[in-house]
């Protein structure tokens, strides 16, 4: 029998459960080489299915990230966090699921240790069951987005 206190957001996060093999394109900055890389992240729920915990490693880099994410039913919104060997700091960020698109979109933002506030979007696109684009957009100079990181995800 279904448990009555998750809906359908909750739902949604366990189509991301899994083991999920990873094609990464970096582009460091506007104009900057794109640089190619592997990984892999996995996907579980804990909590009775309320959180989704993502671990990835990219093979190339070593480079190593974990979040959770989850939905917070009075504010209507998907929550997430993020920590990683690159900083030292937490980011928050808070999502939304379009249907018609079949992209979840987070809005994150951290305040970095020299101070300097940072904010940018991730989408991740549902391409089938099995595949989903991952893009990462900061705020470039000229004031439009600039794709930071697209991963290809495929389930493994």
């Amino acid at each position: 029998m279904a448990d009555p206190t998750i809906g359908p957001e909750l739902e949604l996060l366990k189509k991301d459960v899994g083991e999920w093999d990873a094609t990464i394109t970096v582009t460091p900055g506007p104009g900057a080489a794109p640089q190619e890389s592997t990984g892999r992240l996995v996907g579980r729920l804990i909590s009775g299915g309320r959180w989704l915990i993502t671990d990835f490693r990219n093979h190339t880099t070593g480079f190593e990230g974990h979040g959770i994410y989850g939905y917070n039913a009075a504010a209507k919104r998907y929550v997430g966090t993020w920590v990683d060997d690159m900083r030292t700091n937490l980011y928050v960020g808070e999502g939304q699921w379009d249907a018609k698109s079949q992209t979840m979109t987070y809005a994150w933002s951290a305040t970095l240790p020299n101070g300097q506030a940072m904010a940018w979007k991730e989408t991740s696109e549902t391409v089938s069951e099995n595949e989903r684009v991952f893009r990462v957009l900061f705020p470039g100079p000229d004031g439009r987005e600039f794709e930071m990181m697209r991963v290809f995800y495929r389930r493994a």
